[in-house]
């Protein structure tokens, strides 16, 4: 289990430090005082769990930037909180697995650098949103499209470094990155794969390069700070087809999940189809009763309640949307084979709309519609004011399990045996791949509401706990319970464990990055 850490900064290297800064980069850059500092804390943050506040802010705007305020955080020995955009509030947002740690805030690199019609290729920085990469390309007359998940305000490099999902056919964003420019702990510059040349015309062509391709490396861990990245992007399709599928029984969900998989392997769905409860597609929905309405007890809604609200609403009681691509043709046989599939189940439904591929942006509607299309929105904010009123929050729980009927079964009941008498509202859906899904459990509650956060908070590592005894692991987490969820990677003595310390000392002795992201400490921190 986790030996204790040396979770502390040092007041007088921190100052020290902060005052190298301002020479180094200018005081318009640094930030120190609590105001300013401030509005980089998690929102959704419970601090009387602990200490995940900055104890300073430097935002550069250059390699060159990134590369002094290394140097500087060596030299005075005190630990750095990178992070892209820092939007992703569920897993804690901007904030430092280290209270006080020095946070390097890299919205500021937000160019686009380069995008290559022809090749499908992109460069961005590491402050670039989701946002940026969408209007860059319709404001250039690029027939490209780029992937991009349920929020858009994240980064684009940012959410592939920690392995986060989209909902084209490029929704694999760690996969579909090609070539990074890290900035090591040392404050040397390195490139990956073909960008190891000095010169190359394939950067952003061939992940992998000559040798040993260690990208993976820099992916939700702590050994370097990208500050460029190569991306693929999808052209713009002929025709596109937004489908949803509305599962009436919640009893046929297994069938559905099971009757889907061969689909995806096979490659007749041709992007990742996600699945969330009538409750969710409620609390998204203009014109749908409110929490208050459905329910007035304390969470979780009762199933029979879910099953009256998808009534209600004319949904399923579960409802999945996939997204089909490609020549009008070709897209009417591949939706031939899904309905006469997933309708031999009772009580489903397959419906959706069709778009010719330019016509899209201008006509799409709804947010499954858009964001199948790599148009990015911040449409799924509303469920948070539906749950806990406005200014509400959530904790994302997020387990790997096969994408079989029988294991979404398994991962449910855990959840709602876990859950109950918590009074906690959560939400369960699924992303689907052929081999495998992503449950995703959003537990509610309002920052406000200190008790129900604290029970939100302290149901989290019991979570992890119990998915591991099912032998499921997260496959991200909350700053808060990183080391909870690096606990359960235990085989052969915590051989992965081992492995990526001996990789922290080597590369970061002094353990400036990040210490304890995805728990991985360095030596001075270990017990």
């Amino acid at each position: 289990m986790t030996p204790e850490r040396n979770t502390t900064v040092d007041p007088t290297r921190l100052d020290r430090a902060m005052h190298r800064l301002v020479e180094a980069i200018g005081a318009d850059s640094v930030h120190v005082e609590r105001d300013e500092v401030a509005q980089y804390d998690d929102p959704f943050g419970y601090f009387e769990g602990g200490n995940h506040r900055g104890g300073g802010v430097v935002e550069p705007a250059s390699v060159e930037e990134v590369q002094s305020i290394v140097r500087i955080a060596n030299e005075c020995e005190v630990p750095l909180w990178y992070f892209s955009q820092g939007r992703n509030n569920a897993y804690g947002g901007p904030s430092p697995v280290v209270g006080g740690s020095i946070q390097v805030s890299l919205r500021r690199m937000n160019r686009i650098l380069d995008v290559d019609e022809k090749l499908a290729t992109a460069l961005v920085e590491p402050g670039v949103r989701f946002f940026d990469m969408y209007d860059h390309l319709r404001d250039n007359g690029i027939p490209l499209w780029s992937s991009a998940p349920d929020l858009g305000w994240g980064s684009v490099v940012g959410n592939a470094l920690d392995c986060g999902a989209g909902y084209t056919i490029h929704g694999d964003h760690a996969a579909r990155s090609c070539g990074m420019e890290i900035v090591l702990p040392s404050g040397r510059l390195l490139r990956t794969g073909m960008g190891a040349m000095s010169r190359s015309d394939a950067w952003q062509l061939h992940p992998r390069g000559y040798g040993p391709s260690v990208d993976g490396l820099f992916r939700q861990s702590n050994f370097g700070i990208v500050t460029k990245m190569g991306l693929w992007l999808m052209p713009e399709p002929e025709s596109y087809f937004s489908g949803t599928v509305s599962i009436a029984d919640p009893e046929a969900l297994p069938a559905v999940i099971d009757a889907v998989r061969p689909l995806i392997i096979n490659g007749t769905f041709q992007n990742s189809p996600a699945i969330g409860n009538a409750v969710f597609v409620a609390s998204t929905m203009d014109g749908a009763p409110s929490r208050a309405e459905v329910y007035e007890g304390p969470g979780p809604i009762p199933h029979p309640v879910v099953r009256d609200l998808a009534a209600k609403l004319g949904i399923g009681a579960w409802n999945m949307r996939f997204a089909l691509y490609g020549t009008a043709g070709i897209i009417a046989g591949r939706l031939a084979r899904i309905r006469r599939t997933l309708e031999a189940v009772d009580g489903v439904r397959v419906d959706g709309e069709s778009y010719r591929g330019s016509d899209v942006h201008s006509e799409a509607r709804s947010q499954n519609a858009q964001v199948q299309a790599g148009i990015p929105s911040l449409e799924l904010m509303k469920a948070l004011d539906w749950y806990s009123g406005p200014g509400g929050g959530h904790i994302d729980f997020s387990v790997v399990a096969p994408v079989t009927g029988a294991h979404a079964t398994r991962v449910h009941a855990m959840m709602d045996r876990e859950l109950a008498g918590t009074r906690l509202d959560y939400d369960p859906a699924m992303i689907l791949t052929g081999r495998h899904m992503i449950n995703v459990s959003q537990i509610y509650f309002h920052p406000q509401d200190l008790e129900t956060t604290r029970r939100a908070y302290g149901i989290y590592p019991r979570l992890v706990e119990a998915a591991s005894e099912l032998g499921y692991g997260l496959y991200r987490t909350h700053v808060a319970f990183m080391d909870a969820a690096a606990d359960r990677y235990a085989f052969n003595d915590y051989a992965q464990r081992r492995l990526t310390e001996r990789l922290k000392d080597a590369l970061d002795p002094r353990g400036v990055l990040a210490p304890g992201k995805q728990g991985i400490w360095p030596a001075a921190r270990r017990t």
